[in-house]
Order: structure tokens, then sequence, then C-alpha cells
């Protein structure tokens, strides 16, 4: 296990931060978790590590089920919100909309030993992802019959 990883651990352990960790089957290292975003919602998330023992370590944070786009004659409009949040309000993570429809958030960096800019990457971005699901909503709401 790379330093970076152990000062991942160390500092989740800490913050008291219940996350599961894997090894996937190319050596990364998996953390899994999820944020409460509302008393009934959740926000499911995952953390990779590469498992290179480097100065420098390559980490991705994807935040999964932002929203589903299941009528797809919305596509377009959610296509063009995507792009203006990617501009205007995700900050350093992509909005993304997968060919199944799911909406996420992911975010790719670079980290050192030094993971505290990491840890800080992967809660701020719950609050970002939070922003972002209440503008997607706007426009996969349901059309209200008058």
């Amino acid at each position: 296990m790379t330093e970076t990883i152990e000062n991942f651990e160390a500092l989740i352990k800490e913050k008291k931060i219940p996350l599961k960790k894997s090894e996937l089957k190319n050596g990364q290292i998996l953390f899994n978790g999820s944020f409460r975003l509302t008393k009934t919602k959740v926000l499911p998330f995952g953390i990779v590590f590469d498992s290179k023992d480097a100065q420098s370590v390559d980490f991705q944070i994807t935040y999964h089920k932002l929203a589903y786009v299941q009528d797809f004659s919305k596509k377009a409009a959610i296509l063009e919100l995507l792009n203006e949040l990617n501009q205007v309000k995700a900050g350093y993570y992509s909005v993304i909309l997968a060919g199944d429809g799911e909406v996420y958030l992911k975010q790719l960096s670079r980290t050192t030993n030094d993971i505290l800019a990491a840890y800080e990457m992967m809660v701020f971005g719950s609050t970002i992802a939070k922003v972002l699901i209440k503008e997607i909503e706007k426009i996969l709401e349901p059309e209200s019959a008058e």
C-alpha cells in the first residue's frame, strides 16, 4: 500500500467518514461511500487512487446518480444545461450524461502524500452536486397539466 493511500485512510478515519475500501482488478484502490443530501436522499460516490508508489498519484472522484434522464425527448435540453453547468457551476468537476440516462459528476486530479486537498475536493464535490441536482431536476420534472 502506498503512503498516499495510507494517509487518506488515516484522514477519513480521523474525520469518521465511513468508506468501504476495495482493490480493483488493475490494482487501483477504490473507496465507496455516500453523502446525505436530505433526510431521504443520499449521494453515492467513489474515489479511486492509482496504486503506484510515486511522489504524485492520480485519483478520480465520481458522484453517481445525480439524476436519471428517462424521457429522452428532454435529452437536448439536459445536454444544453450540462454544458452551461460545466462552464459556470461545476468548478473542478465535469457533469456528464451517460448513455443509460444517468447524470453523474466526475473529477480527475493528482495528489501527493499530503492528501488534504484530495479530501477537501471529495467533500466539496457533494456541495456542488447538491446545487447541480436542483438545476437538473428543474428540467427533468414532469410537466404539470393545466
